[in-house]
């Protein structure tokens, strides 16, 4: 089952309404606004990380996530910019939905500079009333492939 490019691409936009903001980032705000919201969020400027904690909710259009922890990664260029890296949630829980998916799994991992995620343990992803299980869906955003990967992967698709 391929996996929409826009479920995932929410990731990469999710730490522009924090400290980091990007101008990828604001040229994709501009197609909507993103919100989050979090029990609390740290900056630690010498590492280059922001962790949001907490019941964390983000939202992009139709696009939303849910997780415990979201852990986003920056790097500053000699000017000073500030480009997200990395993002990944922790403590379990993630849910990625949008209009026409759910994706569920205990953790996700986005390398933002290849376009890439990676979501793991327990996966399940659900399209209508179409669902597919496995243990870790790798996804590349910019060709908009998935492959499930790491044991056995369970399909049930009914025509709606």
């Amino acid at each position: 089952m391929k996996l929409r490019a826009t479920s995932l691409a929410l990731m990469a936009v999710l730490a522009a309404s924090g400290p980091v903001l990007t101008q990828t980032a604001t040229a994709q705000q501009a197609k909507g606004k993103v919100d989050i919201e979090a029990d609390s969020m740290e900056l630690f400027e010498q590492r280059n990380e922001a962790i949001f904690r907490g019941n964390v909710r983000a939202s992009r259009m139709d696009m939303k996530l849910s997780a415990n922890t979201l852990l986003v990664k920056f790097s500053k260029d000699s000017a000073g910019k500030t480009e997200v890296t990395w993002l990944e949630t922790q403590g379990g829980g993630v849910q990625i939905v949008t209009s026409k998916q759910t994706i569920d799994g205990d953790w996700m991992k986005m390398n933002v500079k290849s376009n890439t995620a990676v979501v793991g343990g327990g996966v399940t992803v659900k399209q209508g009333t179409s669902v597919v299980r496995g243990d870790k869906l790798d996804v590349d955003l910019n060709t908009n492939q998935s492959k499930f990967s790491g044991g056995r992967v369970k399909g049930s698709f009914l025509p709606e």
